[in-house]
Parts: structure tokens; sequence; C-alpha cells
């Protein structure tokens, strides 16, 4: 967890300076989004998006991340360094059908991609209960530091339909 916390820290501040006034625990998932991931210092964010080949999952690279920088439509690719230490997606294992990956800068949650009712999600498993994963924040430790203070998982509870969120201590 300290490798996520820090790592992600890292990137906090590589593409633009805080955005005042903007409420990060707001931002909502798009249809097109697996999931998403905040940080605490400025409005861009990380999208994961469902990747097909043909209709069926792409089995080296299920997932495709991008930078929504400043709502803005252009989708600035990850650089390598963030693809690498951070916000990259690792294949654990994966089919066309459904895969296992985790974030490169954390092992320990894997992220399940699969179709559920027809639609792609991500479902991670957080302490004894299943979600499909929507959106992951992380608050930093203020004035521009690279150290994490904690992540939130949000998502929907597979058996309840509840919103969830637990959130993962530095």
């Amino acid at each position: 967890m300290a490798s996520l916390l820090l790592l992600l820290g890292c990137f906090t501040g590589m593409l633009c300076a805080e955005v005042p006034g903007t409420s990060f625990l707001d931002t909502k998932t798009q249809k097109e989004h697996i999931y998403i991931f905040e940080r605490s210092t400025n409005a861009n964010y990380v999208c994961y998006d469902i990747n097909l080949q043909d209709g069926k999952l792409c089995q080296t690279e299920p997932l495709k991340a991008y930078w929504i920088v400043e709502n803005k439509t252009e989708k600035p690719p990850l650089t390598f360094l963030e693809r690498k230490m951070a916000f990259g997606i690792k294949v654990i294992r994966a089919t066309e059908d459904e895969a296992t990956v985790h974030m490169t800068a954390y092992k320990d949650l894997h992220i399940r991609i699969c179709k559920h009712k027809g639609t792609w999600v991500g479902i991670v498993k957080m302490n004894g209960h299943e979600m499909i994963l929507t959106k992951m924040f992380a608050q930093m430790k203020p004035p521009f530091s690279v150290r994490c203070e904690y992540v939130d998982i949000y998502g929907i509870d597979i058996v309840t339909g509840e919103k969830r969120r637990e959130r993962i201590m530095a």
C-alpha cells in the first residue's frame, strides 16, 4: 500500500495546477468508463475504458487508460512512467470474455473485468463484499506533498445494489 500512495503522490502535479472550487467527490463516472481515478490535487483524472477488439476483450490490454485534463475533450495518454509506476494496468490473466488486472502501483486490489447484466464492469472485493468499481479517489497530504493520506474505493455492491465506499489508509 505504501508504494501506491507514494507513487500516486509523485504524479499528482505532472499535468496542471489545482483548480480552485472543484468538488472532487462529485465527479460522475461516464457510461463508457469502467472506472476513474481522481486525486485531491487538481480536477484532472484518469479514465479506464474497456478495450474491445471485434467485440471481444483485448487480452493484452483489457483497459485503455488516459487523462481527462481540465474537462477538455482531448484525451492525453498516460506517460511511460505513469503506466509503469502508478496508473498503469497489469494483466494477471485474460480471456476473450474476462480479465483480472491490478494497478501497477497496488498489486493487492484485483479488478475482474467482465460482463455483469450485459454491461462491461470492473469488480473488486473489499471487506468481504464484491462491488462494481466506479471510482478511486486519492486524498493527498497538503500542501504539494507527494504523500497520500488514503485512497477511497467507490462502487456498487453486487448483492444489495447499495453504493459502497471502502478506504485504504496510508
